[in-house]
């Protein structure tokens, strides 16, 4: 059930970031307004996973994937949300 929840919280992060690229792409949304894992994973997910955004489950799982070759910053968020 933690993990559940905690996976749960780790997709809204990335729902957040595909939010926010869509957004930063049109540039209607001032940068700066992102959270932390937002900015952590924003280059990782389009570098690795821009084939599946928006859906912030499979780019949660693509992350996941390539853990090995994300940044740190973007592997401690992941690890932050129990992932």
């Amino acid at each position: 059930m933690v993990r559940s929840l905690c996976v749960r919280s780790f997709c809204l992060v990335i729902a957040l970031i595909a939010a926010s690229s869509v957004a930063w792409a049109e540039e209607s949304q001032p940068r700066g307004q992102n959270t932390a894992e937002d900015r952590a994973c924003h280059n990782d997910a389009h570098r690795f996973c821009k084939n599946e955004i928006p859906d912030e489950f499979r780019v949660a799982s693509c992350l996941q994937e390539h853990r090995d070759r994300i940044s740190h910053a973007c592997r401690a968020a992941l690890e932050g949300h129990g992932m």
